[in-house]
């Protein structure tokens, strides 16, 4: 899973020398690995789990972004979560230079689940996080992020790693 990401961010490297954007606004498509943990210490994971985002940036302060998440699988011998989340967020960012960007981030998402570690199979809750942004190239870039995704009664702490494309 990590050659394959590393290709992939390998691949859009090599693909910005085509397309220099001038400023930092506009649309934005991103992907990455996720690591997911929750308050359950009894719970294991089992699979590992993606993001899939998409956003767009109004300037180097404000975005929009909106995320589909596969937040995995956790067993333990009485509780069982299998999840996805549809989400939607507004980024607030604080740009360090040219090339790194801060930001907070706070939003909604829908989720679903299977299993009973929640008393329903659907809702939709509290999304909040923070995570940092570094500009390889000047529409390609790379994030590390974390975030608290709200599920039912548990919560799910979410590390991201990611690369992204600005257009």
């Amino acid at each position: 899973m990590f050659f394959r990401n590393l290709g992939f961010v390998s691949l859009l490297s090599l693909l910005s020398f085509q397309a220099v954007a001038e400023d930092d606004r506009g649309l934005y498509l991103g992907a990455g690995v996720s690591n997911i943990e929750t308050d359950k210490s009894s719970l294991s994971d089992e699979d590992s789990s993606y993001k899939v985002f998409a956003g767009y940036r109004l300037n180097g302060y404000l975005a929009f972004e909106g995320a589909f998440v596969d937040l995995g699988q956790f067993e333990d011998k009485n509780l069982d979560f299998d999840g996805k989340s549809v989400q939607a967020s507004a980024h607030v960012g604080f740009p360090l230079g040219d090339r790194i960007r801060l930001y907070g981030s706070v939003g909604a998402h829908a989720w679903d689940a299977d299993g009973n570690a929640s008393d329903d199979d659907t809702g939709v809750d509290l999304t909040y996080g923070a995570g940092v942004e570094f500009d390889v190239f000047r529409n390609i870039g790379i994030r590390a992020e974390y975030e608290v995704l709200e599920v039912g009664d548990i919560d799910l702490n979410q590390t991201t790693a990611s690369a992204f494309i600005l257009f």
